[in-house]
C-alpha cells in the first residue's frame, strides 16, 4: 500500500513538473516585428508585487532598460527614465532590468544618491529577458508597443520624450537598431596575415563591438600586439601617452581647428558621431620593443593618420597651487576614519576621510575653463577634511573651508607639463614598415 501510494505521488509529481515545463516557452532572441512571449518577471523591486507578466503591460509602450550598479552611464540615465515614466504616466512603463542579484541591487540603491531617488520598476537575477534580448553592451534599450510587439532595440540616448511622444501617436521614429557583437575576437589581427610581418594599421569603427585595449605576445614569432578598438581620438592618445584614457581637464591644450573630432556637439545622437570619430588602430612590433617605444611609435602613428601632433610639452603658466601654512591642525585621518569621498558630490558639505589629497585636486583640475592645480602640501598620509562649500569652481570659497586644515590655495607660475593637441602641418609622410 504504501510503495501505490509513493508511485502515485511520484507520478503527480513528474506530471506537475512537466507541465510547468511546458509552459514555459522556448526563449530565443527576438528581432523587431516579433511577438514578445508570455513569461514571468520575477525578483521586481519598486513594484507593487514582486512577479508580473509581459501581457500586464499590454495597452502601454513598455521600455526594457537593461543597465548594472558598475554601469555609470546607465546610473545617469535614471533620472530621466524616472521624468519620462512619470511625464507619460499611464501610457509609459519603462523597466530597469538588471541581470545581477537583487542583494546587490539593493545595497546599491540604498548608497548611491541617485539609486535612492530611483522610482522604476526594477528586474534583477535576470536572465530571461537577456535571452530575448541578447546584448553586451550597456545600456540597452527595448521597446515593446502596446500589443506586446517589439518595435525598437536602441542606444539609450534614443529614450527621450520626442521619440517617446511619437511611438504613443504611431508615427514612424528613425532609430537606428543596437546590434551588439557577442562574441567579436580580440585577438583576430586587423590585418590577417600569415607573414610575421612588422606594421601598424587603423580601421574604421566596427558596430557593436564594446570598446577594448590589450596587448597580445606571439612568443612563437616573437611579435607584439597592442590593439585599440572602437576608441575615439583623444583617448586614443591618451593610451600613446601611457595615461589611461584619462587625463585633467585643465593640464590640456587642444588647438585644433575642427574640436568635433574630439567632442561630440550637443543636440545630436552618439551613434553617427562615434561611427565617424572612433577608430580601431593596432601595431605589431618585435617583443623585445620596450613600453617606452611602443608607446612613441602610437602616438607617431595617430599623429601620422589623423594629420595632429599631439605630445607632452613643459609650459609656465598661472596656476592654483596647494600650500601647508599651519602643521598644527587635525588634518590627517585616524585609524577609527571610514574611508569616504563625496567631494563630487552636490552635497552642502563635502567629505574626504581617509583619502589623499590627490582627490581634491582631481576635483579642482575637473572645473572648465579652471586653472590647473598642483599640490606642493607633501602631505602623503591619508587626510579627513568636511568642506563647507557648493563649488570647486568658487576658490575664496573653498579657501575658507580649507583654512581650518591649515591648507590655502595660491595663484602661482610654476612650470607645469601639459598635453598639447594641435593641427599638424601639411605631410606627405606615410606609415612606416
Amino acid at each position: 500500500m504504501k510503495k501505490t501510494i509513493l508511485f502515485i505521488v511520484l507520478a503527480t509529481l513528474c506530471l506537475k513538473l512537466t507541465a510547468n515545463a511546458q509552459d514555459q516557452p522556448t526563449l530565443t532572441a527576438l528581432q523587431i516585428g516579433d511577438q514578445v512571449p508570455d513569461i514571468t518577471l520575477n525578483n521586481i523591486i519598486n513594484y507593487p508585487k514582486k512577479t508580473a507578466k509581459i501581457p500586464d503591460f499590454k495597452g502601454k509602450l513598455l521600455i526594457l532598460d537593461f543597465w548594472a550598479t558598475n554601469c555609470g552611464s546607465c546610473i545617469r540615465a535614471m533620472p530621466k527614465m524616472d521624468r519620462l515614466a512619470k511625464k507619460f504616466n499611464g501610457k509609459l512603463e519603462i523597466i530597469a532590468v538588471s541581470y545581477e542579484k537583487q542583494h546587490i541591487v539593493t545595497a546599491f540603491l540604498k548608497r548611491n544618491s541617485i539609486g535612492r531617488s530611483m522610482q522604476l520598476p526594477i528586474v534583477t537575477d535576470d536572465i530571461q529577458l537577456k535571452k530575448l534580448f541578447p546584448h553586451r553592451i550597456l545600456s540597452h534599450e527595448v521597446w515593446i508597443n502596446e500589443n506586446g510587439t517589439v518595435v525598437g532595440i536602441t542606444e539609450p540616448e534614443y529614450v527621450n520624450e520626442a521619440n517617446v511622444q511619437a511611438m504613443l501617436d504611431h508615427q514612424t521614429v528613425d532609430m537606428p537598431v543596437k546590434t551588439d557583437v557577442i562574441a567579436y575576437d580580440y585577438q583576430q589581427p586587423l590585418i590577417n596575415s600569415s607573414k610575421t610581418i612588422i606594421y601598424s594599421a587603423i580601421d574604421s569603427y566596427k558596430q557593436g563591438v564594446a570598446p577594448k585595449f590589450g596587448a597580445v605576445t606571439d612568443s612563437l614569432n616573437n611579435r607584439l600586439r597592442f590593439y585599440i578598438i572602437n576608441f575615439p581620438i583623444l583617448q586614443m592618445y591618451m593610451l600613446a601617452l601611457d595615461h589611461l584614457l584619462y587625463f585633467p581637464k585643465t593640464f590640456m591644450q587642444i588647438q585644433i581647428r575642427d574640436t568635433t573630432r574630439l567632442q561630440m556637439p550637443s543636440g545630436i545622437y552618439r551613434n553617427p558621431w562615434k561611427q565617424k570619430n572612433n577608430f580601431c588602430y593596432e601595431t605589431v612590433q618585435p617583443s623585445s620593443t620596450s613600453t617606452v617605444r611602443l608607446k612613441e611609435i602610437i602616438r607617431q602613428d595617430l599623429n601620422r593618420f589623423f594629420n595632429m601632433n599631439g605630445r607632452m610639452e613643459k609650459r609656465k603658466v598661472k596656476c592654483l597651487v596647494l600650500q601647508r601654512f599651519n602643521k598644527d591642525t587635525h588634518l590627517l585621518a585616524t585609524a577609527n576614519s571610514i574611508p569616504l569621498n563625496t567631494l563630487h558630490r552636490k552635497d552642502s558639505i563635502k567629505v574626504l576621510s581617509g583619502g589623499s589629497l590627490s582627490n581634491v585636486i582631481w576635483e579642482l583640475n575637473e572645473i572648465p575653463n579652471g586653472m590647473p592645480a598642483t599640490d606642493e602640501t607633501g602631505i602623503k598620509e591619508n587626510v579627513e577634511m568636511h568642506l563647507p562649500i557648493q563649488s570647486f569652481a568658487n576658490i575664496p570659497e573653498v579657501n575658507r573651508a580649507l583654512y581650518k586644515y591649515g591648507l590655502i590655495l595660491k595663484e602661482e607660475m610654476r612650470e607645469l607639463e601639459f598635453f598639447v593637441l594641435s593641427d599638424a602641418k601639411a605631410s606627405t609622410q606615410s606609415f612606416p614598415n
